[in-house]
């Protein structure tokens, strides 16, 4: 599990503290978007067949859907949204929790978001849409906590 420490003070997983660093040194909200999209960009197909009810964010402006599973302990995540900006939001969640215990995905703090400068480059819509589909991570992980 992560520990608090100077340089990981929300016990962000691997690869979140890693975006964490590059989004915090962008600044610019032009560049923080183009980024955003080219990580959705990257994103995994999502299967048609999970495009339910049940998978989608409630709450979010865009249709955003997003699935997990457990395997050998470690969380694997798939999702999709038909807004470009959300769908990178989406692939930064996904990217950045896949392969981590649930553990360690329940332990994370959500005030990285702030701290890394995405809170104040989204509008408030956006940004709630955002914290739901973090909530729904947090609550699929919970399902599969020891």
């Amino acid at each position: 599990m992560s520990e608090i420490t100077e340089e990981n003070p929300y016990k962000l997983t691997p690869i979140l503290l890693k975006r964490f660093h590059q989004f915090k040194k962008l600044g610019d909200k032009t560049k923080m978007f183009e980024r955003i999209i080219a990580l959705g960009k990257k994103l995994a197909p999502f299967d048609a067949a999970m495009k339910t009810e049940d998978n989608q964010v409630k709450g979010c402006v865009s249709l955003t859907y997003i699935t997990g599973e457990s395997k050998d302990g470690a969380m694997y995540f798939q999702g999709e949204s038909n807004s470009h900006l959300v769908q990178g939001l989406l692939a930064l969640l996904v990217d950045g929790f896949s392969g981590s215990s649930p553990e360690d995905i329940l332990a994370v703090d959500p005030k990285f978001i702030e701290e890394m400068g995405l809170a104040q480059t989204l509008t408030a819509s956006r940004a709630n849409g955002f914290m739901n589909t973090y909530a729904m991570v947090q609550n699929i992980a919970a399902k599969y906590k020891n």
